[in-house]
């Protein structure tokens, strides 16, 4: 954008600096032509009156205005209007006290005046009786004052050699200052396009560090950029441990093969640890050979390198340094101030995504612990579960891995992945609140421990309904006894409104239901079981769900259940007609 901007703003800056350059030109050779013509006027008059006229003068100065002309005067005058014609004197004058000529000579009348000239040297222009242009100059003389007639031509001839100088001199000047100019503004605008183009790469690239997560990840991303804005060959990360109270390598880039690599180990430098300890950055030149063990003893790396190390400083304490080394070309390995000055700043913006990173990685950890410690809760609950009902031993892991390749052959997010295996483990947990003489009761139920085994659904939710981690998992533990033509229990829910994990999980929980054994029949094989599913299509189990499991079964023959017959004698409430899916535990 801003490089598009640069081609219309050259030709802008160049018409508008080029007509005020003009209009200041212009102004100031008008000034200057006025200024040379009375300069040069001044400067004959002045000449005039101390080479012709100074003889004269001096015999004419104490001259009373009362008494006839000095003799002395009288012979200098004559003496001057011998070298009539000389520098283009036409004519010589003396006026006296009273305004009349006392003394004339020259060809020419006297010009017309209007008074007699004041003191000191003044000029004026006139014309002779033939037209000639006339240069007079006025020397004053005491009482007396003298009056030289000169041709005005030698004196426009100065003064045109003068201003064909100025129009010379001006014209080269306007020239160069104008290309000046130009070459400045260029010169500017790159420099300020270039600051712009590192400005926007540092807050691209520190947006892109700022939104990851993962500190191998931020320093490496950081010594690469390092090395580029550096132009280094070499960049590395190194982060201060507060753990082992020492500084670790993270990452090294090389940015010739474009290679970083990750570490995470213990290093000894002592410019590093010098910028760590000063907090301030540090250029030195170094023997390549103590670097080496930073990007390994292969690489190009020898003699004499500069080295930049930056310190990434939050607030009362250093977090890491940033490092970048140049090998020397030449005689020239030292960084610049700017290159250190770009550092700093990438390094003043890598310290937050490193702080973030890092704090990061300590609430993952206590995720890690708090996850642990759901596990352990949910093991607990399983074990409960098989010490209440050793007829499902087995099942809660096996319904639980069917139900999650089912889920994912049927689309449902990754996300949801976790929630529905824990609802598939937890499933029959509610079976711990019924009493130990319905569960296990070696005969058919009677209506009112059917009636409470029905309630074990509702028994789950409030048993897990206080876990928050659970949450999610409950449209299992609650609805997978419903059924899809609305005749299932609890909630007699039918449909579409019963939550999909739950339906997905009711054909799994059945499968396996009936290809294990149970006291009162033998394990169905593989394709009995098939069969009853197909049969009981929209009156118990959704028929798209039911499509989905024939096709991962036929695709998926290892998940088939095959596990040996096995006798018990307690009892389930599997019996309950004429739900077959309601055969699992």
């Amino acid at each position: 954008m801003l490089n598009e901007a640069s081609s219309t703003i050259y030709p802008r800056f160049a018409v508008l600096s080029f007509l005020v350059v003009a209009a200041l030109v212009g102004t100031f050779t008008f000034i200057a032509y006025q200024l040379i013509a009375a300069s040069q006027s001044e400067s004959a008059a002045q000449g005039i009156g101390s080479s012709i006229a100074r003889p004269l003068v001096s015999a004419l100065v104490s001259a009373p205005a009362d008494a006839p002309l000095p003799t002395a005067a009288r012979a200098s005058f004559d003496d001057l209007t011998q070298s009539l014609g000389t520098d283009g004197v036409r004519a010589l004058r003396v006026w006296g006290p009273d305004g009349r000529p006392v003394l004339a000579s020259g060809p020419v009348a006297p010009p017309a005046h209007a008074s007699t000239p004041g003191g000191g040297v003044t000029s004026t222009r006139a014309r002779a009786a033939d037209g000639t242009p006339l240069f007079v100059t006025w020397v004053r003389a005491g009482a007396y004052g003298i009056e030289i007639d000169q041709d005005a031509a030698a004196i426009d001839a100065a003064i045109a050699r003068a201003r064909s100088s100025l129009i010379v001199l001006v014209t080269l000047l306007t020239i160069g200052g104008y290309l000046a100019l130009q070459v400045a503004f260029w010169i500017g605008v790159r420099r300020f396009a270039a600051g712009h183009r590192r400005m926007s790469y540092l807050y691209r690239r520190g947006d892109e560090i700022r939104a990851s997560l993962d500190l191998q990840e931020v320093a490496t991303h950081v010594s690469r950029d390092a090395a580029r804005l550096a132009r280094g060959r070499y960049g590395l990360v190194a982060l201060f441990d507060e753990t082992v109270g020492d500084l670790v390598l993270q990452a090294t880039y090389d940015a010739v093969t474009g290679v970083a690599a990750e570490h995470r180990r213990p290093i000894e430098e002592w410019f590093l640890r010098r910028a760590i300890a000063t907090r301030t950055s540090v250029v030195t030149s170094q023997p390549a050979s103590v670097y080496r063990q930073f990007f390994g003893a292969d690489i190009d790396l020898s003699g004499q390198v500069g080295v930049l190390c930056v310190p990434m400083l939050l607030r009362d304490r250093t977090v890491g340094v940033v490092a970048v080394m140049r090998p020397a070309v030449g005689r020239i390995s030292a960084f610049t101030r700017t290159d250190a000055s770009q550092v700093e700043e990438l390094a003043a913006q890598a310290v937050t995504a490193v702080e973030q990173a890092l704090l990061f990685a300590k609430v993952r950890g206590y995720a890690d612990e708090i996850e642990v410690s759901y596990d352990a809760t949910l093991k607990a609950l399983m074990a409960a579960l098989d010490a209440k009902d050793e007829v499902t031993e087995g099942h809660c892991e096996r319904v639980a891995r069917l139900t999650l390749h089912l889920a994912r052959e049927m689309g449902l997010p990754d996300e949801q992945m976790l929630d529905i295996e824990r609802g598939a483990l937890l499933h029959d947990v509610g079976k711990i609140g019924v009493p130990d003489a319905v569960l296990k009761k070696p005969k058919a139920l009677n209506d009112l421990e059917w009636e409470a085994m029905r309630k074990h659904p509702l028994l789950a939710g409030l048993m897990v309904s206080k876990i928050g981690f659970l949450e999610k998992s409950m449209p299992i533990l609650l609805y997978h006894h419903e059924r899809y033509d609305g005749t299932g229990y609890p909630f007699g829910l039918a449909g579409e409104s019963i939550p999909l994990e739950a339906r997905i999980f009711s054909i799994v929980d059945a499968y396996d239901a009936m290809t294990s054994d149970r006291p009162y029949r033998d394990a169905m094989p593989h394709d009995v079981a098939m069969a009853d599913i197909e049969a009981n299509t929209r009156a118990q189990f959704d028929p798209s769900v039911v499509t989905a499991f024939k096709r991962l079964m036929s695709s998926r023959p290892e998940l088939r259940h095959t596990t040996p017959h096995r006798m018990v004698t307690e009892h389930d409430d599997h019996d309950l007609p004429p739900a077959i899916g309601e055969t699992a535990a």
